[in-house]
């Protein structure tokens, strides 16, 4: 699969339980204000699968947001993500012009080497 587009994160300890969102990957989700929390549709690229992802901003020492929320659970889960797969997430018009997000998941160790997956 060919992403030439879209943010890639590698993923750590931390974003196995919720994912510190980085400002490239904010930069493809809808904003978020300090304190509050939005719900977002994200398909999986394989399966197409819809999983509900909540973006929670946070007040105070910590400022980055986080997807924290039971579709994030389930999707690392689902998809046996540990230490050190690489998520990729990116933004879409469907043929309704309506935008929605897309993510996939890539597992280095299955495809070392690979320029993609490597140096995040």
């Amino acid at each position: 699969m060919e992403l030439a587009h879209g943010v890639k994160k590698v993923i750590t300890a931390t974003d196995v339980g919720r994912l510190v969102v980085t400002r490239k990957i904010l930069a493809v989700l809808p904003p978020v204000n300090p304190g509050n929390a939005i719900s977002i549709n994200v398909f999986d690229s394989l399966t197409d699968r819809v999983y509900v992802f909540q973006l929670a901003g946070r007040r105070g020492r910590y400022l980055k947001p986080v997807l924290q929320s039971r579709g994030w659970k389930r999707f690392v889960n689902d998809k046996g993500i540990a230490v050190g797969d690489v998520v990729w997430f990116w933004e879409e018009e469907n043929p309704t012009y309506q935008t929605q997000y897309r993510i996939t998941v890539f597992k280095p160790n299955l495809f070392p080497g690979h320029p993609d997956l490597h140096g995040v």
